[in-house]
């Protein structure tokens, strides 16, 4: 296995950038600008069509076409009739994973332009000059046109009309940004730190509200001028962009990653809490279990990793005996590295570490050293064992989704650290990281009321963890009991939410790695049709998966202005109050112990039992939090959650339908259907028992279950100590039925009838 060694950084990189230190990036050498000038492409000289692949000339200057999807296609040019891919060197990393062969499309000459015609859109290349346009099918609306030609040189730039009221997204981890109209958006790492408006993880890839994306293939660092005209342009001598047309950002999403490669599929600890620092200094890592593992457990807190410092002047002792010691306390160990993996087959494969943490050293000389680095990490997880890559990383670029999560670097904890990330967040998704975050409360700084409203956010998010060691004014720490009350047992329930919600937010994990859709999703995402979604009006609140719309607090202040609700019915996911769409929530109530938070009328929200860690005890019952209106589903993803065993099939669907009126004040009868589980997998169990809990405004007359009705109890505590039947709660959340079950096969299903 090929390892990379990172660049050295005099004292802690992270400190350096953080404080804004420039950082120089060397990058791809391709040939040298043709006669050292910007080259402006001229006329059409000729056209042909060989092989699939359309070649195009403009004097001594070629251009191929080339569709591999009628979907996807690819513009690449040739300067003076040669091409240059990347990676340069075989043993790089590729960006482009996709490897079929082009497709034949029709084609016809008029007297303008050429017309490549697909069953789904169409090319026109223009003549005098040599000019690209892409229109939708019908070749009567147009979703991109060159205002100019082509220009390569020093760096190259393609010029495009903008819409009137066209929106772009994308472009990797923006710090503080996800919608870019207007703006003009580096695609370099950081050179100011790691503030608002500063890239922690570009990507050369935006996809616009007209109906297409783009994709420049390339590890040079770039510049877009989403303005009016659009300038896209790259620092070196090529041009290689693929593009997909959508009309939708989801279909687009799924075209990006199949050429790019789908975001990873973490372990379902993955999704769990982590904890993070150089443990060490004073000391030897096997302290973090007394330290640390412990006084989690002793604090009744959630934690799935921890996750030692293996640089910075601490390096690792004992690691075996640290490794085997925190699993009986249900964490994972992992290395936060800054010297290399030179290591890593042994650390993974012998003593069993099972997470690994990179570095900014290591962009050290450039892009392509990074995705090395990343690609190396997580392969040497998984061929080193039968676990999944898990591997966390700043400094990504189009094509990381596959290996790590992305984090948006060193930032100290306050309101505005809160504000900021929430754009962040949705940016990165909307590049296809599924995986991406910041630090609870930043590496620095915080502080009681900041480390709640961020932690609360963030578990509706699939990752999150903490790093310690750098905050003086929380002397050092940063574990969430540390302030003390109420701000620990806030804390703490909400991170045994995020546990219980565990299915819900591994299944939206499992749909990321299927279409390269995000669980965390902006409101554009969604609700593409409403011009509300669009724009920076929406940045500060989001979709988790499809159910749970969360508006985050991310100023000193008991209430929350300016929640957007889209059209339709949300429930208060609190309080269970009932609010129609759309409309503009202000003066929200928000004390500290609320987070905003939701649930889209319809909602089948998949539980798990509360529990500290995921293998603490059997996933048995599952609860299915329902909010019924009209007919809805839900598929719910098993499987082992820690090996590989996913990609050979071994999993479980389960899908769970409801079938009720819209408007539940008038229902007379709800149906709850619990297909079979289809597939299997590791330890699947054979049977297992389910808690239904539907959000309903009036006690039922009866409760059926698979034809057979169940006995109605009259006490909560004779519910919850009855192997099978109801309860109603008339003062739970507006009103909560009940259903338990006895323990039911897997492979057989079943079905709650409710009448009211």
């Amino acid at each position: 296995m090929k390892t990379r060694t990172p660049i050295r950084v005099p004292a802690a990189a992270l400190l350096i950038l953080a404080a804004g230190a420039t950082f120089a990036f060397a990058r791809q050498k391709p040939a040298a600008p043709p006669r050292g000038r910007s080259v402006t492409l001229g006329d059409l000289t000729s056209f042909e069509l060989k092989d699939n692949i359309f070649q195009i000339a403009a004097g001594p200057d070629l251009v191929r076409v080339i569709f591999y999807r009628d979907d996807i296609f690819r513009i690449w040019l040739g300067p003076d009739g040669a091409f240059a891919d990347t990676p340069a060197k075989p043993e790089d990393a590729p960006i482009v994973v996709y490897k079929g062969a082009p497709v034949a499309e029709a084609w016809k000459e008029t007297a303008d332009y050429y017309r490549i015609q697909s069953p789904v859109c169409v090319l026109r290349v223009y003549k005098r000059p040599l000019r690209f346009a892409m229109f939708d099918k019908d070749d009567l609306t147009v979703l991109w046109q060159e205002s100019r030609p082509l220009a390569y040189g020093p760096s190259t730039v393609q010029t495009l009309r903008r819409g009137e009221a066209e929106n772009f997204y994308g472009c990797g981890m923006q710090n503080g940004y996800f919608s870019h109209r207007d703006a003009s958006v580096n695609i370099r790492l950081n050179t100011r730190g790691w503030g608002d408006g500063t890239t922690s993880n570009p990507a050369p890839f935006y996809m616009s509200t007209a109906g297409y994306g783009v994709f420049r293939n390339t590890m040079a660092p770039g510049k877009y001028d989403f303005l009016s005209p659009l300038v896209l342009s790259h620092d070196e001598p090529r041009f290689d962009a693929y593009y997909f047309y959508g009309p939708s950002l989801k279909k687009i999403l799924e075209a990006y990653t199949l050429i790019t490669g789908r975001p990873f599929f973490p372990p379902r600890w993955g999704l769990e809490f982590g904890d993070a620092d150089c443990y060490n200094k004073k000391g030897k890592t096997p302290d973090v279990i007394s330290k640390v593992a412990d006084a989690y457990r002793a604090n009744d807190m959630p934690g799935g990793w921890i996750l030692p410092n293996d640089g910075y002047g601490c390096g690792y002792t004992d690691l075996e005996y640290t490794v085997q010691e925190l699993a009986k306390r249900g964490f994972y160990t992992g290395l936060w590295t800054e010297k290399g993996l030179d290591r890593i087959a042994a650390e993974v494969g012998k003593i069993g570490t099972r997470v690994m943490k990179l570095d900014v050293a290591w962009v050290g000389p450039g892009y392509q050293f990074a995705m090395n680095g990343m690609r190396d990490a997580y392969e040497g997880i998984e061929k080193n064992s039968d676990a999944r890559g898990f591997v966390w990383t700043t400094c990504a670029w189009a094509g990381g989704q596959r290996y790590s999560t992305i984090w948006s670097g060193d930032q100290s904890g306050n309101w505005e650290y809160i504000r900021f990330h929430i754009p962040s967040v949705l940016g990165a998704g909307l590049s296809a990281f599924n995986a991406a975050t910041g630090d609870v409360d930043g590496i620095f700084g915080g502080g009681a009321l900041t480390q709640v409203r961020d932690l609360q956010w963030k578990c509706f998010t699939p990752v999150y963890m903490i790093i310690s060691g750098w905050s003086k004014q929380t002397n050092l720490m940063k574990q969430p009991w540390i302030f003390g009350e109420p701000y620990t047992s806030i804390n703490r329930r909400y991170m045994k939410l995020k546990m219980r919600l565990t299915p819900y937010i591994y299944s939206y994990c499992r749909e990321a790695y299927d279409t390269g859709v995000p669980t965390v999703r902006a409101m554009v995402l969604e609700y593409p049709d409403d011009p509300v979604t669009w724009s920076k009006r929406t940045q500060y609140q989001f979709m988790s998966g499809e159910s749970l719309l969360v508006a985050p607090v991310y100023e000193d202040s008991p209430i929350r202005n300016d929640i957007y609700l889209p059209a339709g019915r949300w429930i208060d996911y609190w309080n269970g109050q009932e609010y129609f769409g759309p409309t503009v929530l202000n003066g929200f109530e928000t004390p500290l112990e609320k987070l905003p938070v939701f649930v889209k009328a319809g909602a089948i929200i998949p539980m798990y039992p509360e529990m500290l860690h995921d293998r603490e005890k059997p996933k048995d019952p599952v609860t299915l939090d329902i909010f019924p209106s009209g007919k809805s589903s839900f598929s719910l993803y098993e499987d082992d959650g820690v090996t590989q065993d996913y990609r050979a099939g071994y999993f479980a669907r389960t899908l769970v339908e409801v079938d009720a009126p819209k408007m539940i004040d008038t229902a007379k009868e709800i149906t709850v259907k619990v297909g079979p589980a289809k597939g299997k997998y590791r330890d699947m169990p054979a049977t297992r028992s389910y808690v239904v809990d539907l959000h309903i405004p009036v006690k039922p007359a009866a409760v059926r279950l698979n034809d057979k009705a169940l006995p109605g109890l009259d006490k909560k505590e004779e519910f919850d100590k009855a192997a099978e039947g109801w309860f109603f709660d008339a003062r739970d959340r507006r009103g909560v039925l009940h259903v338990k079950t006895k323990a039911l096969p897997l492979a057989g299903g079943f079905a709650v009838k409710i009448g009211l």
